[in-house]
């Protein structure tokens, strides 16, 4: 239903034909109530309306999901290249604090250690300075070093040298998309695209949004870097190509300002991304199709404000309380499980 913002205070049970204090208590005389006219009733009622008013509307503002996609498939024959684009979709926002040196300059230890929630709570203390306690980001480590990558070993033709140099160009190119300033403040995806084999950066540029985050213009992120969860595993394909498949979540914290916030859900959107890198090296291919590709990237936000240019901002931003619920799935949070699908926002 539509956001009402009316406060509707709540009403006791009518007594009709009543007796109190020897008077008579009719049902047209209920506003003159003696408990209805005491002052400190009526704020308890007040304050108990508002907070169910507060609980209605953030029932259904917390329920922001949306998905996409990004496919590109790749036919190589001879010096040739074909190239095949399905369901690139924009995706996030604009304004964030830290970036890979903040990231690095921070610890990546987290004192917290108890069982984090498996899901966003409808309220909680928060506290600015450690804003991911109380969610599923609450054990998980500061920037890209929340990747986890097993040591590299030789996988197929590839050895293990080539497979560690593979593997951090592909962490290179999630930290540019995910935690560098430039990319989240400044729209600028050119640390992303750089980290490219030529022939994909035309795809990419085209319409980066599906695959860098953005943060919403005049929005900021706490100083608290953005935490993340998620794993790489590298296995080979054809002659001269290494697939690099990445699932992870990364949680940011908004800087709410003078906004009133209830919990971590107002604050704090979560990215799910499961994606497929390829690495395409030797004389089968063409140069400009040697390094590194983006094969297919699959993005799944929660907790985030419905925008209808698709930048990431939290859920304290939203004036839209009419999402129709979705059935929680663990893959929001669970890189492990798998990316789940659906979107209730309405733009």
């Amino acid at each position: 239903m539509p956001r009402n913002d009316r406060l509707l205070v709540p009403m006791i049970p009518r007594q009709v034909n009543g007796i109190r204090d020897g008077r008579t208590v009719d049902e047209d005389g209920i506003e003159n109530h003696p408990d209805l006219m005491d002052p400190d009733w009526q704020r308890h009622a007040e304050k108990e309306a508002w907070v169910g008013f507060r609980q209605d509307r953030r029932r259904a503002h917390r329920r922001k999901w949306v998905t996409m996609s990004a496919v590109v498939v790749v036919v190589v024959a001879g010096a040739g290249v074909g190239l095949y684009l399905w369901g690139r979709s924009g995706v996030e926002q604009s304004t964030g604090e830290a970036g890979p040196d903040a990231v690095a300059a921070v610890s990546t230890s987290v004192a917290t250690t108890t069982t984090a929630p498996t899901d966003l709570p409808d309220y909680a203390h928060v506290d600015l300075t450690r804003p991911f306690d109380n969610t599923p980001a609450q054990n998980w480590t500061a920037g890209i070093a929340g990747l986890t990558v097993a040591p590299a070993t030789k996988v197929g033709a590839f050895s293990a040298a080539q497979v560690k140099q593979a593997e951090d160009q592909v962490k290179q190119a999630i930290t540019a998309a995910q935690f560098d300033p430039d990319t989240l403040d400044g729209h600028h995806p050119d640390k992303y695209v750089a980290l490219l084999a030529p022939d994909d950066k035309g795809n990419v540029q085209t319409d980066p949004g599906g695959y860098v985050t953005y943060l919403a213009d005049g929005l900021h992120l706490l100083p608290v870097p953005p935490r993340m969860t998620g794993t790489m595993t590298a296995k080979p394909r054809k002659a001269g190509e290494l697939v690099l498949h990445t699932s992870y979540v990364v949680a940011y914290a908004f800087d709410p300002g003078t906004r009133v916030i209830y919990g971590p859900g107002d604050l704090e959107p979560f990215v799910r991304v499961e994606a497929d890198y390829v690495v395409r090296s030797g004389s089968s291919w063409r140069s400009g199709s040697r390094g590194l590709w983006v094969e297919q990237m699959n993005r799944y936000l929660t907790g985030i404000a419905c925008r209808k240019d698709h930048l990431l901002a939290p859920a304290f931003t939203s004036e839209d309380y009419t999402a129709a619920s979705l059935s929680p799935e663990p893959g929001r949070f669970d890189p492990a499980k798998p990316v789940p699908t659906g979107d209730n926002c309405n733009d």
